[in-house]
């Protein structure tokens, strides 16, 4: 801090002083009752001018240490303690320095974090997409193109939306579009897509659907419904049953498998991030991101998913909307 510079942020106060100065003066010099004279009234505003000015000069020194050590301190990122300052504005500003520099070092340690994770994912997402990319060009080489080629390419494709929707989940508010979807037509539209599997495995399809209108987003809850659809096909023997209702009064979808099951301890933490669990690790490799990515998505699009199990017999999933297009119309109407 420059001697200009003090005087500039003191600007106030010295105006202040020689406001009162003059004020004073006038009031001395113009009051019948005072008799002085004009030497000694000039005597009187030196003195107090020189008083002033030893306080601005020792308040100078003092701030202009206590800045120096700030910025020396900055500079090796360490900030002054608050009980090291006297005037409790020094003090205010080391704590907001401190507060500032804790949100500075989070920030960094979840960007850290994050990068950690995308790394994490990425070495296991290549390891699971290596397979269905040798299986395919093995069966190019030998010139053998059967009809589990188009399984292994919808294996592939799967896998890289499953990439592409984990990079947009950070900033998702700004990849999607809120509109009036048909959960029935969705619902078709999905198992469409997953026929192929549908059809090598010969699992039979249970199908009580019924028209329900939701508000959200269309790839997003295509997503969710093609996650769930794809872990029930996985984990559901040959020749095995999927079922799949679409429930209007309570505004949600079931899909229920009678497959392999989830353990009763590994049930609670399928929505956590790169959990395999013992089906995971036994019966397919598996990167453990699909169920976190749905859930998280469907947490940001106001839905609700959730999972019910019994090792050996069924696994049950629920799409739960909180908000279908009728209840609102009904809300509204009534208002």
């Amino acid at each position: 801090m420059t001697w200009k510079n003090y005087l500039r942020d003191n600007l106030s106060l010295l105006l202040i002083f020689f406001f009162v100065l003059a004020i004073t003066s006038i009031i001395i010099w113009l009051d019948p009752n005072v008799h002085i004279h004009l030497s000694n009234l000039l005597y009187l505003l030196f003195i107090l001018t020189l008083l002033f000015s030893f306080y601005l000069l020792f308040d100078y020194r003092k701030k202009k240490g206590f800045y120096r050590e700030l910025k020396d301190h900055i500079n090796s990122r360490y900030i002054l303690k608050p009980s090291q300052i006297n005037k409790s504005e020094e003090k205010f500003i080391v704590q907001l320095l401190n507060i500032q520099k804790e949100q500075f070092e989070r920030k960094i340690e979840q960007i850290q974090n994050e990068q950690k994770e995308w790394h994490e994912y990425m070495t296991s997402w290549v390891h699971e997409i290596k397979t269905p990319i040798s299986v395919t060009k093995m069966m190019i080489e030998t010139n053998q193109i059967p009809n589990s080629l188009e399984e292994e390419v919808e294996k592939i494709e799967h896998l890289v939306e499953q990439a592409l929707y984990y990079n947009r989940t950070s900033d998702f508010s700004k990849d999607y579009f809120i509109q009036e979807i048909d959960v029935e037509q969705m619902m078709k539209e999905a198992i469409k897509g997953n026929r192929k599997l549908f059809l090598s495995k010969k699992i039979r399809l249970q199908l009580n659907l019924s028209p329900l209108e939701v508000l959200t987003d269309k790839k997003g809850l295509l997503f969710i419904i093609n996650q769930v659809l794809s872990n029930s096909l996985k984990y559901t023997p040959v020749g095995g049953e999927i079922s799949i209702q679409i429930d209007q009064n309570k505004g949600r979808i079931l899909i229920r498998d009678n497959g392999i099951g989830i353990p009763s301890e590994d049930l609670p933490r399928v929505f956590q991030k790169g959990f395999t669990g013992k089906n995971g690790r036994q019966v397919a490799a598996s990167t453990g991101m699909g169920l976190y990515l749905a859930n998280k998505i469907a947490g940001k699009l106001g839905h609700q998913l959730s999972l019910q199990s019994k090792e050996g017999r069924y696994t049950e999933a629920s799409i739960h909307f909180s908000k279908t297009v009728d209840l609102l119309r009904q809300e509204f109407t009534h208002k």
